[in-house]
């Protein structure tokens, strides 16, 4: 069976046998009515798929589509907790149903079986749900806030295969260092890319003790240790009079794990960009950056476990580029799914929540259908702007039978092929593809 049948029929049973199901256990449906659950969740998903503001007016039009006809105080009655409980079952189903692989084609990363990037993005609610989800307000330069309820989208992107491997929701006061859900995906020989939010010298090596791998910024205040003579080391002292330096060193004063650190001398103008980012975030924070990480600012430094005959230290430089894609994708999905834009009465916003989220599966899931010529990428951001151009397309083949499904599924994935590449050149630099393919396995 192709990818494009096997999905049409998920699709089928996901927005029709299962959502009537999972309506009535979570007694979001008591009795036989004209609004059903498989109803309620097409005109919720595919609703914030295609228009930016998903009002209830909005959902009223593609339930009067699916010959449903309801009034906006009738609709809006019905965001409930039993709602609520209904769309949070549907986006554990989407979790597991919409997982299909589109392999990138590069030479270097297919050294691994998987190269899994980690991030987390921040996401406002109504200060109302403060009780729900306790969030944080910032003082940070062009990002002042004073909210008091938000989450944390704690994401997990396979980017060699192009898929979700994990998308989590934690409460928005919720350090990302405190996170460990990732490490229960992680197999021997996947790498793991992920920032200084996340950089615990336990869990790398965990990562390190089930034979797979990471690269990381370095972060500062961590303790390294010779490899021989287990003496503690400064850093700073190493890099004197050096523009670039790799070393085998023991990351941590608990883990001793044995790591590569890597360490490149930026120019002054990137020097100074740093430490003018690194003061705004001190003073937002109420503390002073000390002489020794001011100094260190000089530097970009990176710790990784793969081995040089793996991996070159250049190369570890360009490979955690590839990091962000997952900035990519968080922009994507404030920009056009509106993640970040959830307003109303609680119900609401967690059923709204949820249906994005689904979306987001949903789009990876078709994304996974799509063949593309060696050496060319798909462009996201492209993709689901087309999509969103053609839900209403989607929608009513949802109606039909699974063939009509597949008719536009095919076209919709045909297009992408076409029309909906990334561009391999451009005026300011190469595409992140183009880089890594650039380099040679050792």
């Amino acid at each position: 069976m192709n990818k494009i049948t096997s999905l049409s029929k998920k699709l089928k049973e996901f927005f029709n046998e299962k959502a009537d199901k999972i309506s009535i256990t979570t007694r979001f449906i008591k009795r036989k009515r004209k609004l059903k659950g498989s109803s309620f969740v097409k005109a919720m998903v595919l609703g914030n798929i295609g228009v930016d503001n998903c009002s209830v007016e909005t959902m009223c039009q593609l339930l009067n589509e699916d010959s449903i006809d309801i009034t906006k105080q009738g609709l809006d009655f019905r965001f409930t907790e039993e709602a609520v409980e209904f769309m949070k079952r549907m986006y554990n189903e989407s979790v597991l149903l919409f997982k299909n692989i589109l392999q990138v084609d590069c030479k270097i990363l297919q050294q691994f079986n998987s190269v899994k990037l980690l991030d987390s993005s921040y996401i406002t609610l109504p200060n109302s749900m403060e009780e729900m989800y306790k969030g944080y307000g910032t003082s940070y330069s062009g990002y002042e806030s004073n909210t008091k309820s938000g989450i944390k989208l704690q994401l997990v992107f396979d980017y060699m295969n192009q898929i979700i491997d994990q998308l989590n929701l934690t409460e928005g006061v919720r350090s990302d260092q405190g996170y460990r859900k990732h490490l229960s995906n992680i197999l021997s020989n996947d790498l793991l890319i992920s920032d200084l939010g996340y950089f615990v010298p336990s869990s790398f090596k965990q990562i390190d003790e089930i034979g797979a791998y990471f690269i990381s910024r370095y972060k500062s205040d961590t303790n390294i240790y010779d490899v021989e003579t287990n003496q503690k080391m400064e850093l700073l002292e190493c890099l004197e009079d050096k523009l670039f330096l790799e070393n085998e060193v023991l990351l941590g004063k608990e883990a001793k794990i044995r790591v590569r650190i890597i360490c490149q001398k930026l120019t002054e103008e990137q020097s100074m960009a740093r430490r003018r980012k690194a003061n705004r975030l001190a003073r937002s924070q109420g503390y002073t950056s000390s002489k020794r990480n001011q100094k260190l600012l000089n530097w970009s430094i990176f710790i990784t476990n793969v081995p040089e005959n793996k991996i070159s230290a250049e190369q570890v430089l360009t490979i955690y580029r590839v990091r962000w894609q997952i900035e990519l994708l968080f922009k994507l999905y404030k920009s056009h799914i509106r993640l970040d834009k959830l307003k109303g009465k609680p119900c609401r916003v967690l059923c709204e929540l949820y249906a994005k989220l689904c979306a987001i599966l949903i789009f990876h899931g078709i994304v996974g259908c799509t063949e593309v010529k060696k050496n060319t990428e798909l462009s996201l951001t492209k993709a689901f702007i087309e999509l969103k151009r053609r839900v209403i397309e989607l929608f009513l083949a949802l109606k039909n039978k699974v063939n009509s499904l597949k008719v536009f599924l095919k076209k919709l994935t045909i297009t992408w092929s076409r029309f909906s590449l990334k561009d391999k050149y451009r005026k300011t630099r190469v595409s992140t593809l183009t880089s890594l393919n650039l380099l040679t396995i050792s």
